[in-house]
């Protein structure tokens, strides 16, 4: 997974220096991360192996499924959107062509896609670690960071990948316990315990990531015309922006953004004469008017046209002048000469929110740790419960989703839910049947929102256990492994409750105002 250049550069609130945020914050997650899918991929080979082996062709076909059902979503996601297109307005031209028979390829082979990023973050990671000086450390960090594409066929292995397998692997074991050889269930088990740990890094980076996008993060699979839409290439630069700021005092003041003109830039710019200002003149005097000068009466008409022209732009420039400095005292600006002439036209109100800066490394491993025992507890209550009520089960499943999809349409900050935005929904839905992630959207109530649905989620694995373990386990032969699984589960909410305890008061980074204009 890609990690942002703009992590946070403390551990417990000490500091760290740029060579050991480069060690610490993106060597070592560089090399974990590629380690840790090539077990995964490796150990659901073996599984797949292991199924055909034994004569279960339909496990072995479904467990491929869900090894290539991520890079399946993550292609049509890539060629339905034309932000990701070099060209999309020139039709199939030959860098489109060469663009689509890329990703095609790259998505086919994925596991040598993946591993190729990995191994270019690797590189630029050790660039940086290498380096000594800050400004070179910066940019081999910046090129570790860089967005790529890839990147959205990572985020998806955790939930169409990773957290179907755990479910598969479950069923299987339970349904089908006595059938399976003993190397079968090892290598079932330790692919379960492997795709559990991706999704919890991925619902680690991601549990609070709409947040931290304000402060800085972005998208590991940025699109580059979208960044170029929203750096503004609409003929507006950013440098004329002027922001107008609502204080607690009643006083108001314009914020200039950028290169400044000045008045030198603006005369030399419009070819403005200095303003002239004319004698009084007595009343008498306008009847006596001196004799023109001899020439004829088309110079005589000119001239006095040209004058009179002359007069008028410099009347109109001396008022316009005194109007934009009664304007800019009012509103309490520091140089009236330096705001553009388009700024006066672009006033905005500031505005601030709360943005979330990134975790840091100890706040990472606590978060995962946090994530790795709930999900352990989520998915062992709700396989179990599936054995033993499997109608009861998706009734449960179903009214959780329309629940969590409710909540999600009040709280989140729209106004509206566009229909494109209906699938997203029911994906995000099903995600938070296991864990919740601010992906996409931003809650109003972040507190109340993970509160209510821990109580939720706590809730419902205490009843699921509760009524198979007080009605079914007295008549089962192999009781121990059931009992065993319900002493997990609890044991596993425990932990929980402790790691979120320990991160919401040692490792939760601090809120901080961001303004948007």
């Amino acid at each position: 997974m890609s990690q942002n250049s703009q992590n946070s550069k403390t551990v417990f609130g000490f500091g760290l220096s740029s060579h050991q945020n480069a060690l610490l914050n993106h060597l070592f997650p560089s090399i974990l991360a590629p380690f840790l899918f090539m077990l995964i991929v490796a150990t659901d080979i073996g599984v797949i192996f292991r199924h055909y082996k034994d004569g279960d062709p339909i496990w072995a076909s479904l467990t491929l499924f869900c090894m290539f059902l991520p890079a399946m979503g993550s292609l049509i996601i890539t060629l339905t959107d034309w932000d990701y297109w070099p060209e999309p307005e020139n039709g199939m031209t030959s860098d489109n062509s060469y663009w689509l028979y890329k990703k095609i390829i790259g998505h086919v082979f994925f596991p040598v896609w993946n591993v190729f990023r990995h191994a270019e973050r690797i590189f630029w990671s050790i660039e940086a670690v290498r380096s000594t000086d800050e400004t070179a450390i910066e940019e081999n960090i910046a090129k570790a960071t860089e967005p790529r594409l890839v990147e959205l066929y990572v985020f998806l292995q955790a939930y169409l990948h990773s957290l179907p397998q755990v479910l598969l692997q479950l069923h299987i074991l339970m349904r089908h316990n006595s059938d399976i050889a003993k190397e079968s269930k090892i290598t079932q088990a330790v692919s379960i315990l492997l795709n559990l740990a991706k999704v919890a890094v991925t619902t680690t980076f991601y549990q609070r990531f709409r947040a931290q996008k304000l402060t800085g993060s972005h998208y590991p699979w940025l699109k580059a015309r979208k960044q170029m839409r929203s750096q503004g290439f609409t003929g507006k630069g950013p440098d004329e922006e002027v922001i107008l700021r609502s204080s607690s005092s009643t006083q108001r003041r314009v914020i200039e953004r950028g290169s400044r003109r000045t008045n030198d830039d603006i005369t030399r710019l419009y070819d403005i004469q200095p303003a002239i200002q004319a004698e009084r003149r007595r009343s008498s005097d306008i009847y006596l008017e001196p004799e023109p000068s001899p020439g004829t009466v088309t110079d005589t008409f000119e001239e006095t046209l040209q004058t009179s022209t002359t007069w008028k732009r410099n009347t109109l420039t001396s008022r316009t002048s005194t109007y934009i400095a009664r304007f800019s005292s009012l509103l309490g600006v520091r140089s009236v000469s330096s705001v553009p002439d388009s700024a006066l036209y672009n006033i905005s109100r500031v505005t601030y929110i709360k943005g979330l800066r990134e975790d840091d490394a100890a706040g990472k491993l606590i978060s995962f740790l946090w994530w790795f025992t709930f999900l352990l507890s989520r998915v062992l209550a709700v396989s179990v419960f599936a054995y033993f009520y499997p109608r009861t089960c998706v009734g449960l499943l179903i009214a959780h989703v329309l629940i969590v999809i409710a909540a999600l349409a009040y709280d989140v900050k729209e106004d509206s839910v566009k229909r494109d935005k209906s699938a997203f929904f029911i994906f995000i839905g099903l995600v938070y049947i296991f864990c919740i992630i601010e992906f996409k959207i931003r809650f109003k109530k972040t507190k109340f929102i993970y509160a209510a649905y821990f109580s939720l989620m706590f809730l419902e694995n205490l009843v699921m256990c509760l009524m198979w373990y007080c009605g079914e386990i007295e008549s089962l032969e192999n009781d121990y492994w059931y009992r065993y699984i319900f002493y997990t589960v609890i044991g596993a909410h425990f932990l929980t409750l402790s790691s979120m305890m320990f991160y919401y008061i040692l490792t939760k980074p601090k809120s901080v105002a961001v303004r948007v204009s």
